[in-house]
């Protein structure tokens, strides 16, 4: 019994379980780990968990501008494109990804992509955030050798690539300026994101997020409100959200107040939230996705079956 109890209260095995919370229960005050030193065994294990396969391909002339290519195994496929986050300032397109997603969703018939991109401060987020529209713009225009679907688009982030792929689903200036038509992207899945509403995110959570939040974005409000996707969700958005978190306060707030944004519009949105605090949940996430036993990975599933079905 006392084994028992110590790993119901463990953090690192709560967070491995996932198990979803529903009701008032996912309002409960959480603990915030955000503020701790991350532990290093899960930092390590975060960056050598690096998807096998796939194909590199330059989407830019900088070498930042590159990604990695999974090919599905459906003809004509829907593609998922990943952004990785790192609060927009460390990560790259294979040490941030977790590669039980990849090889996860390419059996279903999903092809997948990784998006590298140049990180801050060499550029500003909102120069990141086109970059990554124009890795879509190259997808889009290589959808015939690549042999997907150009018409039927995913994008799913993690943390502050959470964050992108959500401004790019709802802000549509970046994916048209890449050429790229919002009706191509059919869904958005976003993985224990930031940022939503990044005024808020000094009260919402303050600490390092939100003091990574300044020291990428600045503290203008106006340019705070820009590059935040509550503020864009009146419309047009993206087809279907999909938000997912674990169990951290100021953003499980933040993720039902864009929620209700995106329905406000008529826009499908949904929020789950699952077992796991601070940093360990924030990860474990990432790595977890995927695994058929991790919870969050049957309601990425049933979203995807709903929402962008393999023909």
């Amino acid at each position: 019994m006392h084994d028992s109890a110590n790993a119901e209260q463990d953090p690192a095995a709560v967070a491995i379980r996932g198990k979803e919370i529903t009701g008032p229960d996912i309002f409960q005050k959480s603990n915030d780990e955000t503020s701790a030193v991350p532990p290093p065994e899960l930092i390590s294990e975060m960056f050598s968990d690096i998807p096998n396969g796939g194909t590199d391909m330059s989407y830019g002339e900088k070498d930042s501008q590159r990604l990695r290519f999974w090919k599905g195994i459906s003809s004509n496929a829907p593609i998922i494109v990943f952004v990785h986050g790192g609060g927009w300032r460390v990560g790259t397109y294979l040490d941030s990804v977790g590669s039980t997603k990849v090889s996860h969703l390419t059996s279903k018939g999903y092809s997948f992509a990784s998006v590298n991109y140049t990180l801050v401060p060499t550029v500003a987020v909102e120069e990141q955030v086109q970059e990554v529209a124009d890795s879509i713009g190259y997808l889009v225009n290589n959808a015939v050798s690549l042999n997907i679907d150009p018409g039927r688009l995913v994008l799913m982030g993690h943390s502050s690539g959470a964050h992108v792929v959500t401004l790019l689903g709802t802000d549509s200036s970046y994916v048209e300026r890449a050429g790229v038509s919002l009706d191509a992207i059919r869904g958005i899945i976003a993985l224990d994101g930031s940022y939503y509403n990044a005024p808020a995110e000094i009260l919402d959570s303050p600490g390092p997020v939100a003091e990574n939040m300044i020291y990428a974005l600045g503290s203008d409000p106006e340019r705070l409100k820009a590059m935040s996707p509550t503020y864009h969700a009146r419309g047009p958005n993206a087809e279907a959200f999909l938000l997912l978190h674990v169990h951290r306060q100021g953003d499980i707030r933040q993720a039902m107040e864009l929620e209700a944004a995106l329905k406000a519009a008529g826009t499908s949105a949904a929020v789950h939230v699952f077992e796991g605090q601070g940093f360990h949940g924030h990860v474990r996430m990432l790595l977890r996705l995927g695994d058929v036993d991790y919870p969050a990975t049957v309601v990425m599933d049933n979203w995807l079956r709903e929402h962008v079905p393999i023909s």
